[in-house]
């Protein structure tokens, strides 16, 4: 029992002697690796020959002073099995060497040892570089997979190798909400037309309400290039098929977008949606400007035909010219002042599949800004038989 507790202690204490051992050489390393000077981080891996950090940081600093940081990187990798950075960068040095099949082979190492976002998006961006579509598609997708953040870089790249809408859609974007919310913003905002509609088909599949807002905003970007896909991507929000005016009695608040009425907000002027029975309230205050649109609605009609506009207004303290007009193609159809409830009408042909239909003021000549209200109801279309 003697020998054995001697044995015991003196292994505790070599023990304790190598952690000491251990810990003053690396707080010599450290202080030597502060220094960040060539020397001192020489002297730090003399100190400590398997700290990674000490030699990623020595593999900087060569690249740096233009040597090959190339053995280093090679070392780091070695010791670090499950590391991708330097197999990236030992990667992208070969690319820069014109050394492709090795840049090549330490990229897809870098892809195999990390199944994260860094790896898969380097090589999608190596492969983009090589003008290898078939290998882009794979990896941009992978990438995409476990995106985060802004993810206009990786749209931008799927652009820059192919402008078939399609392409992208079925080769690069994965089947995750956020992605396919993300690209749908992308091509509206970027004015990719032709594949607004078919992500905003592949988004409203996911049938979420939240995602409201971003397809309306789709639909208007198609309204405003005039594009006939508008009217598919309006019932994707779950709304009829458009035709001519509509929510003309204003029941339901203007949503603002698509087919339903627009509120250009000039300034000076409010609007309220009055109940039973419905009707829209137009205040001016005087402080509008002299000449705005007040409500603005792209209607759906059948270019060529001719169209009869019909509407009821009423309005308080203002004159008798009231500058208020509805203006429609090439026709204008002024809203006389009136205390009690008034129809009226207005001829036109439409020349366009979307024709807007726009509530204008104009201050009248001679007369100050209106200061009073408009109240519109019942404002409807119908195709004429003459």
């Amino acid at each position: 029992m003697y020998y054995v507790c001697r044995i015991t202690g003196a292994i505790a204490l070599l023990a304790l002697a190598a952690a000491a051992w251990f810990s003053i050489t690396f707080a010599r390393a450290d202080a030597e690796f502060g220094r960040h000077t060539p020397e001192s981080v020489a002297r730090a891996i003399q100190l400590m020959p398997r700290n990674t950090e000490y030699l990623a940081f020595h593999a900087l600093q060569l690249d740096y002073e233009g040597e090959d940081s190339t053995p280093v990187l090679e070392r780091i990798a070695v010791l670090n099995p499950l590391s991708s950075a330097p197999r990236i960068r030992l990667g992208l040095a070969a690319e820069t060497r014109g050394d492709f099949a090795t840049a090549e082979r330490w990229l897809l190492d870098a892809a195999r040892v990390d199944h994260q976002f860094e790896p898969r998006w380097t090589l999608a961006n190596y492969y983009f570089r090589r003008e290898n579509a078939g290998q882009f598609w794979k990896w941009i997708r992978l990438a995409l997979e476990l995106s985060y953040g802004d993810r206009r870089p990786a749209f931008d790249l799927c652009w820059r190798i192919s402008s078939d809408a399609a392409e992208i859609l079925d080769r690069a974007i994965p089947d995750r909400h956020d992605v396919v919310s993300a690209y749908l913003s992308y091509v509206a905002v970027e004015h990719h037309i032709p594949a607004v509609l078919p992500g905003a088909r592949k988004l409203a599949s996911f049938h979420d309400p939240k995602d409201l807002p971003l397809l309306y905003a789709a639909c208007d970007a198609l309204l405003e290039s005039g594009d006939e896909a508008a009217v598919e991507l309006w019932t994707l929000t779950g709304r009829p098929a458009p035709y001519g005016v509509i929510n003309g009695d204003f029941a339901d608040p203007p949503l603002n977008h698509g087919f339903d009425w627009r509120l250009p907000d000039p300034g000076g002027v409010t609007f309220v949606n009055l109940p039973a029975p419905p009707a829209l309230r137009i205040s001016m205050s005087g402080k509008q400007p002299e000449s705005c649109d007040l409500l603005v609605q792209i209607m759906r009609l059948k270019a060529g035909a001719r169209y009869v506009l019909q509407w009821e207004a009423r309005t308080q303290a203002l004159p008798a010219i009231s500058g208020l007009e509805w203006r429609l193609e090439n026709e204008r159809a002024a809203i006389v002042s009136s205390d009690d409830w008034r129809g009226g009408q207005a001829s036109f042909v439409a020349h366009s599949h979307f024709p807007r239909l726009v509530l204008a003021y104009q201050r009248p000549s001679g007369e100050p800004r209106a200061d009073g209200f408009l109240e519109l109801r019942h404002v409807s279309i119908r195709e004429s038989d003459r």
